[in-house]
């Protein structure tokens, strides 16, 4: 079955990349300027992504952030992957225990990278 994944990103041009990318590798993909637009579609229940790939600083500097603590919380199964320019500065908001599931990617990021982690966050269960 092919894998739905959910790419937030005001940035057409990040849009475009990360949308080839992913579809030249069989997965579907469904783009979103805003966070607000990911939990709405998200709260309609139909089709719902098996990842989420969220910007931090999308409608405001922590969009992704609170949006990524509404989706862990309703909607456990979905995986997550930052893809942001902050990389490894957003790590402070988590704690320790949620490097099992938090993965923070900078970008620009290599697509081999990018389909690497991907595929390990698809392979994983929530815990």
């Amino acid at each position: 079955m092919t894998k739905r994944i959910a790419h937030v990103d005001d940035d057409a041009d990040i849009r475009d990349a990360v949308g080839r990318i992913l579809r030249k590798h069989g997965y579907q993909v469904d783009h979103y300027l805003t966070m607000k637009e990911l939990i709405n579609t998200l709260e309609q229940g139909v089709n719902l992504p098996d990842l989420a790939i969220l910007d931090v600083m999308v409608e405001s500097m922590d969009a992704g952030l609170t949006a990524y603590a509404e989706i862990h919380k309703r909607y456990p199964q979905i995986q997550t992957i930052f893809l942001t320019s902050l990389g490894d500065m957003i790590r402070p908001y988590f704690d320790k225990e949620s490097n099992e599931w938090v993965s923070i990617m900078e970008k620009p990021v290599e697509p081999e990278s990018l389909l690497d982690v991907i595929q390990d966050r698809l392979g994983q269960t929530v815990k």
